[in-house]
């Protein structure tokens, strides 16, 4: 798609549009599948959305790896590795259904835009249709597919953008914040700024993990979590 883009452009700038046009109405003939998310054995939905078993096995299959072999812990339980990944792919749902909530979208443009910046499928500093699609068929990918996954990950930041957006802290934490920060200067020492931003910034990002918790627990309140344990 990106070569047939970044090639007819040049040579004929309306079909550029035309491709555009056409993929933005892919997006909404497909816009209610997930990715992957047409299998029957899904072991979780969140709203209309499902984790199936193969992306479930997946998460687990990199979580394993990163304890065993990055963080060299061979004692870690699989119950914790399965928790990890169900609760990790649960949390994505859910930031699509957020995402929907607030009728964010991604335009084809922005997805092009994405794609051709990556530095993944730049050669000597520059996009390249032909190394991006054989790298993505050394990973088992077509590009189809691959675009429509980098769709949903560009529509989750969104949402996370708009959370951090609408997320401050009141007078009263910022007073919390001075004042855990006073305690930690020594007497007569002049207050540390950095470490003034830094806990503001702690405070920040609690702040906004617990307003995700407190919507994916209005989620479950509305019955729209289900987790299908038979097939964990």
């Amino acid at each position: 798609m990106l070569r047939t883009m970044r090639e007819g452009s040049e040579k004929h700038p309306w079909i550029l549009w035309v491709i555009l046009i056409t993929i933005g109405i892919t997006f909404v003939i497909v816009g209610a599948w997930d990715y992957d998310g047409s299998a029957p054995n899904a072991v979780a939905e969140v709203g209309p959305y499902k984790v199936t078993r193969q992306e479930y096995l997946r998460a687990k299959q990199r979580y394993d790896r990163f304890y065993r072999e990055q963080l060299k812990q061979d004692d870690v339980k699989d119950e914790t590795i399965q928790q990890l990944a169900l609760d990790t792919l649960i949390t994505n749902k859910s930031w699509r259904v957020l995402a929907d909530k607030f009728e964010l979208v991604v335009s084809p443009q922005e997805l092009a835009d994405s794609i051709v910046k990556r530095d993944d499928f730049k050669k000597d500093g520059v996009f390249d249709p032909q190394y991006y699609q054989r790298l993505l068929a050394a990973n088992r990918m077509k590009p189809s597919e691959y675009e429509k996954q980098r769709q949903i990950e560009l529509l989750i930041e969104k949402a996370k953008l708009l959370v951090s957006e609408v997320t401050t802290l009141t007078p009263a934490e910022l007073q919390e914040v001075k004042d855990l920060n006073d305690r930690q200067t020594l007497e007569g020492a002049e207050p540390d700024l950095k470490a003034f931003e830094q806990t503001k910034m702690q405070f920040l990002l609690q702040k906004k993990q617990r307003s995700l918790q407190a919507f994916q627990a209005e989620l479950r309140a509305r019955g729209d979590v289900t987790i299908h344990q038979e097939l964990l």
